[in-house]
């Protein structure tokens, strides 16, 4: 089996509370009645609720949504490999979107910037697919690997600060997430040789909070994946920006925070991966260049290997899920024989 949409997987952990919610609901629907009137009476003025058919009707559905949502996973079944020829690459755009990228040391400010330079690349490039992968304390994937032009600079354009709650910059994370992107579970037990070409675009102002990231880029480029690191910023120190429209960033003290741009973190990771460092600045777009050594590397075309017989089974997945929530709403509370 093998998955269309494997970044979706993650949806599967809603089951964990929504298992708790519905534990508490059975053992709250058969005490309310006794906390409501006596137990005497209760059979007398209140429908008589089975535990057995109320937990079976909870177990239902609980199975259904967790059908429902393995759905968005897009299963499929898949038998045997072929060789297939591909053209172009597989790119992630890492995307800094950390509040010390709205510093408008770089006109409009560095994260108009970077995305101005994603855009650029993403147009120059030719044929691939690309994905966007927004971090800073956390990673989120912003849009999957797609060769849709039109609905990857949407959602490139979408890219704020206010999309990642937890703010602060951890490239470790983000290089992880990414790796899963670009090595989806399919293809981990395939040759190194029959996999396409993997390229990670790195955009940020350096900062990282963490540390640990270097080993983490460096197996990455193991596993074949080839880095372009752009630094976005200058040397000066830039005020942040409290929020859209709002005055600057200020500490306890009521001084202004300020930001550094940090090119040697930068620098470390395209030096430790093989990879090329650039600095992208406003009088100096670097786009360009990366798209220019981007199209070297897809001019060559590459034999990979994909399944040779994919079915999809979302739509059983889903028919599967509906009957289960038939069956819950036609399921009755149970009875009692008279005694």
């Amino acid at each position: 089996m093998c998955f269309e949409w494997p970044e979706n997987i993650g949806f599967l952990m809603l089951l964990i509370p929504l298992a708790v919610v519905l534990g508490y609901g059975v053992i709250r629907q058969m005490n309310v009645r006794e906390e409501v009137i006596s137990e005497v009476l209760a059979d007398s003025m209140m429908p008589f609720v089975s535990f057995r058919v109320l937990v079976v009707k909870r177990i239902m559905l609980f199975f259904a949504i967790g059908l429902a949502l393995f759905a968005l996973t897009g299963p499929r079944l898949c038998n045997g490999n072929k060789p297939v020829l591909r053209k172009g690459v597989d790119i992630v755009f890492m995307l800094d979107v950390s509040r010390s990228m709205t510093a408008r040391d770089v006109p409009p400010d560095r994260l108009s910037q970077a995305k101005f330079e994603i855009s650029r690349i993403s147009h120059d490039v030719r044929g691939g697919r690309r994905s966007i992968i927004l971090f800073a304390a956390e990673p989120l994937v912003q849009c999957p690997l797609t060769s849709d032009r039109e609905a990857f600079d949407a959602l490139l354009g979408m890219a704020s600060p206010e999309l990642i709650e937890q703010q602060g910059t951890v490239f470790r994370s983000a290089f992880e997430m990414a790796g899963s992107l670009l090595e989806p579970a399919t293809e981990k037990k395939l040759a190194e040789h029959t996999k396409g070409e993997k390229i990670v675009v790195l955009l940020s102002d350096g900062e990282d909070h963490s540390g640990g990231f270097i080993t983490e880029a460096e197996r990455l480029k193991k596993k074949g994946v080839r880095f372009f690191v752009a630094g976005v910023g200058t040397t000066s120190p830039a005020v942040i920006p409290a929020g859209p429209g709002a005055d600057i960033k200020k500490d306890e003290n009521g001084r202004p925070v300020t930001t550094s741009f940090n090119p040697e973190s930068l620098r470390s990771i395209a030096a430790s991966t093989g990879g090329t460092y650039y600095r992208s600045t406003s009088e100096r777009q670097v786009n360009h260049d990366i798209a220019a050594a981007i199209n070297r590397i897809a001019a060559t075309s590459q034999w990979v290997m994909e399944p040779s017989d994919t079915r999809p089974l979302d739509r059983y997945v889903l028919a599967a899920a509906f009957l289960l929530l038939f069956a819950e709403t036609l399921t009755g509370r149970g009875w009692r024989a008279k005694q």
